[in-house]
């Protein structure tokens, strides 16, 4: 028979039809995804062995998901931290080390992790703080997000961020707002007459709490991508940030109930600085005049003096009741997934963009390449591979692997790398999730972390008032890049090149003479389980060959 026009057009329409019809149903057979990221969360959690701590939907979730032991983020800060994590790339790729810029002023067209499920047909919706306020510009807007028109989600807040519909963040909200006058200082309160979810009466003027209003943003979303999916099959990226256990920890006063009372409330057993440490390694607890004068009224003075021990006891008291309250906003979204009937089909990733110390060696907040400024929880449950529900890996990882991870266990194709772009500098952690999975999957990981020294003749003065959080990179004065092996942490401070943005590493310096600094700590298991016993003592000069071996390693690394 002759092929005449009208068969090839009708042959070619047929052909056409299959390739929808089959994208179409690899669309719908696509798992979808819930991303929770966390602010300020350190380690401190009942599935690592710190029982103490009420969160028993975090410990509903990790008895479901395969559970890092060691997971680590790139810079212990907030914006540099998830311009790192949201691009799949390091500080030292995407350039960001403080809060003056975004990625987006080195890679316009960088894919980032939610655009990579966008670009794959996937519906995006971000609420509350994934990336860092304002950087990008608007939450990276049509880039990372779907724009959906018309659709009017919740945002309590006239100073969110993002168009309604596509990314909103509340404002956190102080312990000076009304209701917080029971406030023990102007940085944590517990708010009486509301649930432990944050929800308030109809007729209360206490102002409302940014968690619990980016909970509500994110159920409507859920309803909306579950209504969406059962009508056209298109799978759905889900993301929610929590700002607790963020500072200011403004809480349901119902938390506290869960905890010792007051004077009961254990504090870090040792909460002073070693004396032997590199000074530039340490940092002030406050980047303002205004913090400095509370910090100084609670009794600190320097990293050798411990501070007050009843403020020291309620800053532990009222993280872990923020940590709770958070524990209670995300069990809410889980549940609500459960009920949606998509929970099966739907991978769920949690995970902190940074550690956060709590008295420990003198060490206040983040800002730290120090083992509890730099790990981080992480939990990633994969429905359908229930052999790891609940198990632990003690392999290596990093924040920027999540990236490439989660595209790979939803099998998306690689992220588009456009000519020009910088690659992704994270690697799939699928094969943990395997069968006989690796005892590790890399040999180390790294962190970095800027100071920014207004004293610089003396040595002994490097840790005061030294955040570069406002100082442009090229103004920088240290580097300090810190190496975690199997059993070692490795930490060196170089001198910074303010013109090529990189550090100066000295031809055969030796430590502490002005070129550089550096600390050596080893580590068992019971060590990393207990937050007191961590890089107490450093250990350059016990184990110089290691310390040498180590240093030459990160040499290569980061040249």
């Amino acid at each position: 028979m002759r092929l005449t026009a009208q068969h090839i057009v009708q042959v070619c329409i047929l052909l056409t039809s299959l390739i929808v019809f089959s994208v179409a149903k690899k669309q719908q057979q696509r798992p979808n995804v819930v991303y929770i990221v966390i602010d300020d969360l350190r380690v401190e959690l009942p599935f690592y062995g710190h029982k103490h701590v009420h969160a028993p939907n975090l410990m509903k979730l990790a008895n479901e998901s395969l559970i890092f032991d060691r997971a680590y983020c790139n810079q212990p800060v907030c914006s540099p931290s998830r311009n790192s994590f949201m691009s799949g790339r390091r500080p030292s790729t995407t350039r960001i080390w403080n809060f003056i810029s975004d990625f987006r002023a080195v890679g316009p067209n960088w894919t980032t992790l939610p655009s990579q499920f966008k670009d794959s047909g996937y519906l995006t919706l971000g609420t509350g703080k994934l990336f860092h306020a304002g950087h990008p510009k608007n939450g990276d807007g049509n880039m990372s997000w779907s724009n959906i028109s018309g659709i009017q989600f919740v945002c309590n807040d006239a100073g969110n961020v993002g168009p309604p519909g596509t990314y909103c963040e509340p404002s956190p909200r102080s312990c000076h707002v009304p209701g917080s006058a029971n406030a023990p200082n102007p940085r944590w309160c517990a708010i009486v007459n509301v649930s432990l979810n944050g929800s308030l009466p109809s007729n209360s003027s206490i102002g409302s709490f940014a968690d619990t209003d980016t909970l509500n943003d994110a159920l409507l979303k859920l309803d909306y991508a579950v209504d969406n999916k059962k009508k056209t099959g298109q799978p759905f990226f889900l993301g929610m940030g929590v700002q607790k256990p963020h500072l200011d920890w403004r809480v349901p006063a119902g938390w506290l109930d869960f905890y010792p009372p007051l004077d009961q409330t254990k504090i870090a057993k040792h909460p002073v600085g070693q004396k032997g440490r590199a000074q530039v390694s340490y940092h002030c607890p406050y980047y303002s005049n205004g913090f400095k004068k509370l910090w100084e009224g609670w009794g600190y003075k320097n990293p050798w003096v411990p501070i007050v021990n009843k403020t020291a006891q309620e800053m532990r008291l009222y993280y872990w009741a923020a940590t709770s309250y958070m524990d209670e906003i995300v069990g809410t979204l889980l549940n609500n997934l459960e009920a949606s009937g998509f929970a099966d089909n739907t991978i769920v990733a949690f995970h902190s963009d940074h550690g956060w110390a709590l008295g420990e060696n003198g060490e206040w907040k983040k800002f730290a390449i120090t083992e509890v400024g730099t790990r981080v929880p992480l939990l990633i449950k994969v429905p359908w591979m229930s052999r790891t529900a609940g198990k632990h890996t003690r392999a290596l990882v990093e924040l920027v692997d999540v990236m490439p991870t989660l595209a790979d266990l939803a099998g998306l194709p690689p992220a588009t790398i456009h000519p020009g772009d910088a690659p992704l500098d994270g690697i799939s952690l699928k094969p943990l999730f395997e069968m006989n999975p690796p005892a590790g999957i890399k040999p180390y990981i790294y962190s970095q972390y800027p100071r920014c020294p207004k004293n610089l003749t003396n040595d002994l003065l490097l840790w005061q008032q030294n955040m570069c959080i406002e100082v442009p990179s090229s103004n920088f004065n240290w580097m300090g890049y810190t190496l975690r092996t199997e059993n070692w942490r490795y930490t060196a401070w170089f001198p910074w090149n303010g013109s090529s943005l990189a550090p100066i590493i000295p031809v055969n310096a030796t430590n502490g003479t002005g070129h550089f600094y550096n600390e050596l700590y080893n580590y068992t298991t019971d060590m990393e389980q207990d937050l007191d016993l961590l890089d107490l003592t450093d250990l350059t000069t016990t184990y110089p060959d290691i310390a040498q071996q180590m240093h030459s390693n990160l040499v290569k690394i980061i040249s």
